[in-house]
Order: structure tokens, then sequence, then C-alpha cells
């Protein structure tokens, strides 16, 4: 029988915060010299910050050459061992060079990176440090689509949300790089085109994930996907990874920072394009699985609309969009999976006898195998 995971109750952490919050601040005396005297509030963890890396919030004041400063900071750290990590890896030299590229190179508004530690001697873990932004983001956990303020804006504010999100991408996109500026960022898969390259680190990655378990779904999407491979591809640009409007701070649905750039990578532009449409797609299959009369913000995040939009405020035309559709729905089925099998660790759910009820996407794959367009509607 299936069992629900509840959405709204996800174990983030198995940190004690008192331990990091002295051990950073005498980090921070040392990084800051000598007479500097920081004082740090309370270490919290926002109550929407996921499950990939552990984000901490927290005030300082500290002095500077005699003067009095203070600051309101985010910290990332990578999950402790025993949180089951979503992520195999946590490249935060990755993160913060990306961030720091995208920052200086275009309008995106990307947190600044302030401290970043590679060592993982201060914490127990390597960690970076940037100034807080204003603004929140579209909850994730539940999804906005359940409740929350983009569901309650008015189509107009939604649609400008949107809009918003869609250029911060081709923003991304358009950031001029060369080749050895971008090396960091390429897939690790060595062989292929930079699309075969990255299809083969995810299947590298569910391998990982999914510690032997089969799941006879995903394996037939990763079958029609090699089946219906494009005959060719965009060039390659910078990632963002994760691009969806639950990673972008928003303050009258205006963005003020883009977050969240664990999955950043070179490659084609539909691979982000694609994310964005996915996850509303996703959250509404969601929503008719848990039994909503009908599908919630029908006429937001429409495939029609992000493509235009897209090529729009990039001058590029869009190559096979439903071909990366698929793919991000192998993505999320990967997650699924890794997902609930951490929930059973953590006695969060019971194991399913049948591994395809642990993807909330099923239906959507289901779809797909049939033949039919399960992104029209």
């Amino acid at each position: 029988m299936m069992e629900t995971q509840d959405m709204t109750q996800v174990r983030t952490s198995t940190r004690d915060l008192g331990v990091i919050g002295q051990r950073l601040t005498a980090w921070m005396e040392k990084t800051l010299g000598p007479g500097s005297e920081p004082r740090l509030s309370e270490i919290r963890n926002p109550g929407n910050a996921g499950m990939s890396s552990e984000t901490l919030l927290f005030d300082m004041t500290w002095k500077d050459k005699g003067v009095q400063r203070s600051g309101s900071f985010v910290g990332r750290l990578p999950p402790a061992n025993d949180a089951y990590p979503i992520f195999r890896e946590y490249d935060f030299e990755l993160q913060v060079n990306v961030m720091r590229m995208v920052g200086e190179r275009s309008a995106v508004k990307v947190p600044k990176v302030v401290w970043d530690e590679p060592s993982p001697e201060p914490l127990g873990m390597p960690f970076f440090i940037m100034e807080r932004s204003k603004g929140e983001p579209v909850p994730d956990l539940p999804p906005y689509l359940f409740d929350g303020w983009l569901l309650e804006a008015t189509p107009e504010n939604q649609a400008r949300l949107q809009n918003n999100a869609v250029a911060m991408i081709a923003g991304i996109h358009g950031v001029k790089t060369t080749p050895a500026e971008v090396a960091f960022l390429q897939p690790k898969s060595q062989e292929g085109s930079p699309m075969r390259r990255i299809f083969n680190d995810w299947k590298n990655y569910y391998d990982w994930a999914r510690e032997g378990l089969e799941t006879p779904l995903i394996s037939e999407l990763m079958a029609w996907l090699e089946a219906s491979w494009p005959k060719t591809e965009s060039a390659s640009v910078i990632c963002w990874g994760d691009a969806r409007p639950g990673n972008i701070l928003w303050d009258n649905f205006e963005p003020q920072a883009v977050l969240d750039w664990e999955m950043a990578v070179f490659g084609p532009r539909e691979l982000d394009v694609a994310w964005l449409i996915f996850f509303h797609k996703y959250f509404q299959y969601i929503a008719l699985n848990l039994g909503f009369p009908e599908v919630p913000m029908m006429g937001y995040m429409r495939r029609e609309d992000i493509v235009a939009n897209y090529e729009r405020h990039s001058s590029t035309k869009l190559q096979d969009i439903n071909w990366y559709l698929g793919f991000s729905l192998m993505r999320m089925a990967m997650f699924d999976i890794r997902i609930n099998k951490r929930a059973i660790y953590f006695g969060e759910r019971t194991p399913e006898d049948d591994p395809n009820n642990y993807l909330f996407c099923r239906e959507i794959i289901r779809k797909i195998l049939k033949g039919e367009d399960p992104w029209n509607f």
C-alpha cells in the first residue's frame, strides 16, 4: 500500500548549533584579526531551507580598525554524515566561484560571498558565508500552490514573478566566459557531447542514490530518453541547475537574490528552462495525487508562455524542450528515491513493496511512456 510522506515535516539537520556558534566565533576572531571582538547572535536554521546543504542564519557585530560594524549573514555547510545527504558530494568551491562569476558579470542579483573556508578544520566541514539578502522565497514545503503568498497573489502578480524568474535565467545564460574560466563547471563524465556527459553524471548519481534499489519506471524513462535523444544540442552556457522561484528571494514580486547553486553546470540552456516548467507541473501532479478537486494555478508557468518569454529575453530559439522536460522528470524521480530512502532511514515512513510508489511523479512518467503529452494542462 502506498504511503504519502508529510511534505511539511522534513528532517534537515542533525548538528548542535550551539557548538557551531562557538567554533564559528573563534574562526571569526582569527579571520578578522586582533581587536575585532566578533559577537554572534544565536545561530538558527530557517524553516524552509530544503534538504541539501545546511543553511545557518546569524547576525554579527565586530570592530574594523576600531570602527563598530554589524551585519546579517547566511552560512552554508554540507550536511552532516549522519543526515543521510541527498547529494554524494558538496562542491562549495564550485558554488562560490559560479556565484561570484555571475554576480560580477551580469545584472543577476546574487548574494555576496564574504568569507569562504575550504578547510574542514574550523567547523568540522567546509563552509562559506554570504551577506543576507532581503526578501522571502516562494515556499516549497509545503508547495506554494497548497497555500501562501504566491497562491493568494493576483494573476497579474503571478505573471510578473514568472516573467522575472525567466529574465533571471536568461541573464545567467548570457554571462560571457572563456573555456578555461568554466572548466570547473564541466560535467565529470568525459565521453560524448556536453548533454551526454551530463546524462551520464546523473546516471552515476542514481547508482549511488538508490543503493541497489531497482525502480522500473526510472529505468523505462531512461530508455525513453536514450531512444528520443535530440539530434542537435544547443551551445553550452552557465546553467543555474536548480532554476525555480523557490530558489529566489522576492520582494513585491521582484527578485532580490538567486540562491542554491550546487547543481550548476556548463550545459544546454534548455536544462534550466525545462526545470522551471517542470517543477510547477510536478507540484500540480502532487496536488492531484493528494486529492485536490482541480488542478491549482492553471495559468502559471505554462510551457508555451515560458518558452516564448525566454526566447524573447535571450533572443535564442530553444530546441527539443519536451525532451528536456523528460530529463527534468528523470532527475526528480531520482531525487524522489533518495528522499524516500532518507525518510525510511529516519523512521519517517515505511518501505514500499513497489518502488514505483516512491515516485510522486510516477503518473507523469507513465503518460510519457504511453506517448501522451503530460505537460499540456
